[in-house]
């Protein structure tokens, strides 16, 4: 340790209370304690728990030591705060909500903004998932635990530091009666900051850590810890952390932490389960607590991001659910602790029917993953003789079969911590690199007009710079690209020539006009293009009123998982757990009534504090921006976002939202495509008029042309089936025999035919010819030994490529060759059967 950390350490507080410090006789650090025959640090490995049996202190549960904690701060001038999401909606390099200290990183511990309090006080719910593999094993280790902390954030005033940090720790573990503490002194990293901090022990557990974060990362920096370079920092931050769970199992003295903290929940599983294994119930118990916050804090199971994290979890309580025998549903479990936490935590009652219905879809896709996976995991071993641990990893993360099951199957090693490799890979955020063409800064600003009036449509400016084909001005109303919100377009105008502008982005601080054209250094006029400068205000203002229509409709675990607008029409992304179908027509509905409302659209520059102290998070659909002060759009009572996009000043412009289709983009994210204004009655009429033809080609009216269409397909189903049948019969008049098997070479055959014909004892090679490509489908049935595939790839050399299964396989390209090929088809199959035959 740095020699200036280490002196931060030697407090008067130790020399007033009769501390001593000693150098630990196993590990070497050095603690402060009060008993002079101690000669450890009181930290495991170096000691044994000591309370297991034996309780110290006040009994306590979570809601009463939680309450301690809170009150007792709250009486010594500290401001209690609710607690964060455990989605982190407000960093954009974690998906979780880690520690207490994270509610304020990193805009709060840079400085750039004030703290909502200070000093303040709070229990924060946090998730960390690197220690998978040890949850329900070691007694201790939780997925979600709540860190209490007491944080102070000294800058050019000093509120308190390192002395009051350990008195209030040593006075507040007193009044719940904890005796033999111990100060271990040590370092602490994260996120970038880095500081001194003590390890409060206490009968060999460690409860506490009391953190003074006064370094920022710098690789020129003057301390080194734990390998990287820090420099000292102007705030100076009291970041502790409780461990709530630790505390009340330190005062209960019960045998594992799940014990003491949610008994309940053990009771529960322990009933329902054929088989009492205790190391997964307490796994399962654990999962099912952290579930209730992920999934209440709107957290959708998905196959990226949070929602992966989500579905890990989920996916390893069922699993260990299965191997118990319990068969009461996850939810269940979940439940019981949405009932015990709801007096500190309404929200998670609120949320409990969502909650149920996630957990029913995904335990349908786990069993469906399943049956899936064995199918797959034998293909590939059929295929490639073994499995890799990358192979592993990547039919969990692709697929979601569990090494377990692929044991189940092939002989291999999983690894250990396999769970937890697979989580750390997901636990930081993949940021997305800025689409640039150019990725060159440029040492001069422009001033962004567009934001002064959103309205104007023409400006005279300078341009400062020219390089290529791009001009850089000192001010410009033309929009660059960003947000999801394509650029303007327009011309430049100097000496009288008139010069197109194709597209705008920005780059630092410059925005870069590409131009169709040359300018010189000097005075110019722009004008946009106002006709779609104003199309793209309305898409880009109903993108905002579709996610409050979508989350009054689904519910409030929508969130904006991206978007991207144009003149003709918008889309927005959103998290949901389920196909959207006919609500559709609902968010449509509440969008128009929005419109309807003329309501205002209210764009501001805001502190970034207090925005989110009125907004909340829900501020952050687009991410987290970056900066002190950041500019927000809101729709009184609608919907509130920061948003750097041009919008309307009234909802009335928008003119009227249509939605013209919903996809699934992934698997928890559904797309909503909709016009707006002058786009949407377009659309209309074009469907309008679609409709008109297609009735007049049925010789119905309009109204009548739904049932029409529907005969028709009936109809045609019909047909279908008689020639299928056809097909059959002169397929079999067709079939040639040889050596005791059919040979059917019958061309343009329905691949339904094809499997009617392919029952037993028989080869089908049938070709067709679409423009100037042809293909060959080479069928046999399950009874034949024939390889349909391996003849596919060879006679596809002729064509161009062909493959496919053992029973059915296909080859296409070159018309012009594709007698040729069937011939060869014909000669490999016969070939075939006769070395079947010698066989």
């Amino acid at each position: 340790m740095h020699p200036k950390l280490e002196k931060m350490l030697q407090l008067k507080f130790f020399s007033r209370e009769g501390f001593i410090r000693r150098k630990c006789e196993k590990c070497g650090a050095y603690f402060w304690t009060q008993d002079e025959k101690q000669k450890l640090c009181g930290d495991a490995p170096c000691v044994d728990y000591t309370f297991i049996g034996n309780p110290v202190g006040k009994k306590m549960n979570l809601h009463e030591m939680r309450e301690a904690f809170l009150s007792f701060f709250e009486r010594h001038n500290h401001t209690r705060l609710k607690r964060y999401p455990v989605v982190a909606r407000w960093r954009d390099d974690i998906y979780l909500t880690i520690a207490s200290i994270a509610d304020f990183q990193p805009h709060v511990t840079s400085g750039e903004v004030p703290p909502p309090a200070n000093p303040l006080a709070i229990s924060q719910p946090s998730i960390r998932l690197n220690d998978l593999e040890e949850v329900g094993k070691s007694g201790r280790h939780l997925t979600l635990f709540e860190m209490m902390g007491h944080h102070a954030f000294n800058n050019d005033e000093k509120i308190y530091w390192t002395e009051e940090t350990v008195a209030y720790c040593h006075e507040f573990l007193k009044e719940l009666g904890i005796d033999a503490i111990t100060y271990k002194e040590a370092e602490w990293a994260g996120g970038g900051n880095a500081g001194a901090c003590f390890e409060v022990l206490s009968h060999g557990l460690e409860v506490a850590t009391l953190v003074f974060m006064n370094l920022k990362e710098d690789e020129g920096g003057e301390y080194e810890v734990k390998g990287l370079r820090y420099s000292e920092m102007p705030l100076k931050i009291v970041d502790t952390g409780y461990g709530l769970e630790r505390l009340v199992w330190l005062v209960n003295g019960s045998k594992t932490v799940y014990d003491a903290i949610f008994p309940y929940a053990i009771e529960k599983i322990e009933e329902g389960a054929k088989e009492v294994q205790m190391e997964y119930i307490y796994a399962i118990a654990d999962h099912a607590r952290c579930l209730a916050f992920m999934l209440a804090d709107g957290i959708v199971p998905s196959n990226s991001g949070a929602g992966y994290l989500a579905r890990l979890i989920i996916r390893r309580a069922l699993r260990f659910m299965s191997k118990i025998g319990y068969r009461d549903g996850l939810f269940s479990i979940v439940n019981e602790h949405i009932n015990y936490l709801s007096k500190d935590f309404p929200e998670l009652k609120e949320e409990s029917k969502r909650i149920e219905e996630i957990l029913e879809i995904e335990t349908e896709k786990f069993y469906s993953a399943m049956e899936k996976g064995r199918a797959m995991v034998k293909r590939y071993l059929e295929k490639e003789g073994k499995i890799s641990i990358e192979k592993l990893i990547e039919f969990y993360d692709s697929h979601g079969i569990h090494p377990e099951i692929v044991r189940e199957i092939a002989e291999i090693d999983i690894p250990e911590d396999f769970e937890s490799m697979v989580a750390e890979r997901h636990l930081k955020t993949q940021k997305k690199e800025e689409k640039m063409e150019r990725s060159k800064e440029y040492n001069i600003e422009t001033t962004p007009l567009y934001y002064d009036d959103e309205y104007a449509k023409q400006f005279d400016a300078k341009v400062v710079h020219i390089e290529g084909n791009v001009a850089i001005l000192d001010k410009t109303l033309f929009y660059p690209e960003g947000g999801g919100q394509q650029s303007d377009t327009g011309y430049l105008m100097q000496n009288g020539k008139k010069v197109r502008v194709k597209k705008v982005e920005k780059a630092g601080k410059a925005i870069l006009h590409f131009v169709d054209g040359e300018l010189k250094k000097g005075e110019v006029e722009g004008e946009i293009d106002w006709g779609r400068r104003y199309a793209m205000m309305r898409h880009h203002t109903a993108t905002h009123v579709i996610n409050y229509a979508a989350r009054s409709v689904l519910g409030s675990h929508i969130w904006q998982a991206g978007s991207e607008l144009n003149e003709e029409e918008a889309r927005l992304d959103v998290t949901h757990y389920k196909r959207i179908n006919e609500e559709a027509r609902e968010i449509e509905r509440i969008a128009n009534e929005v419109v309807r409302k003329a309501l205002p659209v209210e764009k501001t520059f805001m502190r970034r504090d207090e925005a989110e102290k009125k907004f909340g998070f829900r501020l952050y659909q687009g991410g987290p921006p970056k900066g002190r002060i950041i500019r927000v759009v809101n729709i009184p009572g609608i919907d509130a976002e920061a948003c750097g996009g041009t919008h309307v000043n009234n909802t009335a412009e928008i003119g009227m939202i249509k939605i013209i289709g919903v996809e699934r983009v992934q698997d928890g994210v559904e797309r909503l495509r909709f016009c707006a204004g002058e786009k949407a009655i377009e659309y209309m009429q074009r469907q309008e008029k679609m409709l008109r033809e297609i009735a007049s080609v049925l010789g119905v009216q309009p109204e009548k042309a739904g049932e029409a269409v529907k005969k028709v397909v009936e109809e045609r189903k019909r047909l279908l089936k008689e020639v299928e049948k056809l097909q059959e019969k002169l397929g079999e008049k067709a079939a040639e025999e040889f050596h005791g098997i059919k040979i059917i070479v019958q061309d343009d055959l329905m691949p339904s035919a094809i499997r009617e014909l392919t029952k037993e004892k028989t080869v089908v090679i049938s070709s067709s010819k679409k423009g100037k490509s042809g293909l060959i489908t080479i069928a046999c049935s399950k009874d034949l030994s024939i390889d349909c595939s391996k003849i596919a790839k060879e006679i596809g050399k002729m064509l161009g490529g062909g493959g496919g299964k053992r029973t059915i396989a296909q080859a296409g390209g070159k018309v012009d060759r594709l007698e040729e090929a069937k011939k060869k088809a014909i000669e490999m199959v016969k070939k075939e059967l006769k070395e079947l035959e010698t066989d």
